[in-house]
């Protein structure tokens, strides 16, 4: 046969799923004949899925009862090669008399057991038409855009993420909606899965189930044969009765369980790794080599069954999902801390670099350029360098907010407050005469060495960069990145998810230098202040919209707790914070001593260091309270990880809502603040705990996890 350059394929059967079930043979012609161009004529809904697909140069939509005509007018145009699964309306005559070069029956002498796309490409191999192989399974191919597009508007979900798709063509097909319900539910609580049900004809009906299934359960909303396949690509798992969905899911490489009533699984299931399990397969009514002979294809179980699946329980549904979803299996709570001594141990040293000579620094800067609370945290590392250098001065550098601990930190000599451009998040202006003041400032410091200090977020480099314009000799960092050489010390990055703490102490220690103690600590001033001996602090309010709990639950608890130990409430906050303060200080009444906007850092730590007990966001507050050693209850967002920053010596309980989104780093929250969704009893319970001197009992505060 000469080579063929243009090639069409007609498929006009008419469902989703015969569209996926030609498309192996399709794939195959175009490996086959890789120069040819290939077009595909089909119904209009499976035309949509064949898009972008990079071996289909040509896509014809066919409108339904436009068969016999399409093909007709298609045959206009000159083809090499016809090849065709549809014979009805004598389709299959009108090709052969266009074209001789043609394979019009697809669908001749079938084995029971052969899956119909590999008879498909069994064929067209004894045909002479395509190569040996062998050939893939179907695929389909979706854009970034539409992928990104699912993922938003599937929103934040526990995974495992299984979709459950109830709706058939016909009764016979359908698996029953109770079973559905009860697959949802065991998923849940197998798993800790989330579940999302499309909707296709009958929205009732996905309503319904999801419903039953409970708040892990949400319904996809009905679209266009794309939107719904780049959901069934985002999920980890398919469940689906033998319909269009299920043959979508397998092509794009989820993970599929199909269920099979009236057809039979051996020609029309899904190829492994996908899972087929067929409905009473041992009906004498079933036709294996053509299923549209038997009665209850058109009408009703002759069985007088709704229909035969039924006989699929959810428990054999269950175990077919088991080998795709128990590698996912994660916790479906997050522990609270509760710390009542120094709990963590210490990780493993990074890999040696150059030693430092003790005796040849005797001017040392530290960067430590965010706000209060990351300055705070250093204290652990600005004790152990004045331990190695008794006699050094030691300068801080850092922004104008953390510049405020100067007074709390008795082991540096200096501390310069300067905002640098890569700190700031794009209030100022770019101005290269500001940068190079600081690189002037810093040369004048005459400074041996530089120690920068970053997270686990943040780069050295620019603040590398400064110093050695500044001409420092010896820069120390933590790199990620490629290192230029604006680091003469650069330390093998640490593992995210280490302490803030540890990951600045493993600096001291990378240039041979020794830590003796790792907690937090601060100068705690002397100052008078007129505060009752008892009493407890609220700082209810931080910088980022993502952390604040609720103010007027934060106000509910703290009044609960006044009322129970007889200890006022000592309300903290910056000036502000006075604008929104009216709501939560009517709700305490007689019991708060309103100090909003009246104390500075260090009559803050003074506040803080007498109470009994603090409530407070994720802030510098709970550093605070760290270091001055005052048990705490923790409002903790998502927006971290706990292990990353929580307190770990003082009494301290963290309290919060497990949702998948965390750690988002995010400022302002996309979930209306679903991790901080927490009943004030549960704080007032954590806090007696601590007031009575007791290690808080480790919550799951969430039986119902925020998917």
């Amino acid at each position: 046969m000469p080579t063929p350059q243009r090639i069409l394929f007609v498929e006009l059967l008419g469902g989703i799923g015969d569209t996926l079930i030609a498309l192996p043979a399709i794939q195959a012609l175009a490996a086959t004949y890789p120069q040819a161009h290939l077009a595909v004529l089909t119904f209009a809904p499976g035309a949509e899925l064949l898009k972008h697909h990079p071996s289909i140069h040509q896509v014809i939509p066919v409108h339904q009862g436009q068969a016999r005509a399409s093909v007709n007018a298609i045959l206009s145009e000159p083809f090499d090669l016809i090849v065709s699964d549809t014979s009805y309306e004598e389709i299959d005559q009108l090709i052969e008399q266009a074209l001789g070069q043609s394979i019009t029956n697809l669908w001749r002498s079938p084995p029971a057991n052969q899956r119909v796309s590999d008879r498909f490409l069994a064929l067209l191999r004894n045909d002479g038409i395509i190569d040996a192989g062998p050939y893939p399974p179907p695929r389909l191919y979706l854009t970034a855009a539409e992928q990104q597009a699912a993922r938003d508007r599937l929103g934040p979900a526990f995974r495992p993420l299984v979709g459950l798709c109830p709706e058939a063509g016909t009764q016979t097909k359908r698996w029953p909606p109770e079973h559905f319900v009860a697959l949802g539910r065991s998923l849940r609580a197998q798993y800790g899965a989330s579940v999302v049900v499309p909707v296709g004809d009958e929205p009732d009906l996905a309503a319904a189930i999801a419903a039953g299934i409970g708040s892990s359960a949400q319904v996809w909303p009905r679209g266009d044969l794309r939107q719904l396949a780049a959901m069934l690509q985002q999920v980890d798992a398919v469940v689906a009765a033998d319909t269009g969905p299920a043959r979508i899911a397998a092509a794009l490489g989820t993970p599929t369980v199909t269920l099979f009533g009236p057809a039979w699984a051996g020609r029309y299931g899904q190829p492994p790794p996908h899972i087929n399990l067929q409905g009473y397969p041992d009906c004498p009514h079933r036709r294996p080599h053509n299923f549209t002979e038997q009665d209850c294809w058109y009408g009703d179980c002759p069985l007088d069954w709704p229909t035969c699946t039924v006989e699929i329980t959810p428990e054999a549904v269950l175990e077919a999902l088991a080998p795709h979803l128990d590698p996912l299996k994660s916790p479906r709570h997050v522990q609270f801390y509760n710390v009542t001594k120094e709990t963590t141990p210490r990780p493993s040293p990074s890999p040696p670099i150059p030693a430092w000579d003790r005796a040849a620094i005797r001017r040392l800067l530290v960067m430590r350029l965010d706000n209060i609370g990351d300055v705070i945290m250093t204290s652990p590392s600005l004790r152990a360098l004045r331990q190695n250098l008794p006699d050094a001065h030691i300068t801080l550098l850092a922004s104008p907010a953390g510049a405020k601990t100067a007074p709390l930190l008795p082991w540096v000599n200096e501390v310069i407050p300067w905002r640098t451009l890569w700190q700031d998040l794009g209030k100022l202006p770019f101005d290269p005469e500001r940068e190079w003041a600081l690189v002037e400032a810093l040369r004048a410091g005459q400074f041996d060495a530089a120690v920068i200090l970053t997270s686990f977020s943040q780069s050295p480099h620019p603040a590398a960069l400064v110093c050695e314009l500044a001409g420092i000799p010896r820069r120390l960092g933590e790199s990620k990145e490629t290192d230029w050489g604006t680091l003469t010390h650069a330390v093998a990055p640490a593992p995210d998810t280490w302490h803030q703490v540890e990951r600045n102490l493993r600096l001291v220690e990378a240039v041979g230098w020794a830590v003796t103690e790792r907690h937090l600590e601060l100068a705690v001033p002397t100052l008078d202040l007129p505060l009752p001996p008892d009493y407890i602090v609220l700082n209810p309010w931080t910088t980022c919209q993502s952390r604040n709990y609720d103010a007027q639950r934060f106000a509910q608890a703290a009044r609960q707790l006044a009322e129970k130990t007889g200890y006022p409430v000592v309300v903290s906050g910056v000036a502000r914070d006075r604008h929104q303060a009216g709501p939560l200080l009517k709700h305490l009444g007689t019991h708060a001593i309103d100090l909003i906007g009246q104390t500075r850092l260090e009559q803050l730590v003074t506040i803080i260091a007498r109470a009994r007990l603090m409530l407070s966001n994720n802030t510098s507050t709970m550093h605070i309270a760290d270091a001055t050693g005052t048990p705490s209850v923790i409002t903790f967002a998502g927006t971290e990880l706990e292990e990353q920053w929580r307190p770990r010596r003082a009494p301290v309980a963290l309290l919060r809502r497990p949702t998948v989104c965390s750690p988002c780093y995010r400022f302002e929250c996309l979930y209306a603040l679903e991790c901080l969704d927490l009943e004030p009893e549960s704080l007032v319970a954590a806090g007696l705990q601590l007031l009575n001197g007791s290690r808080v009992t480790p919550q799951h505060l969430d039986t119902d996890p925020v998917g």
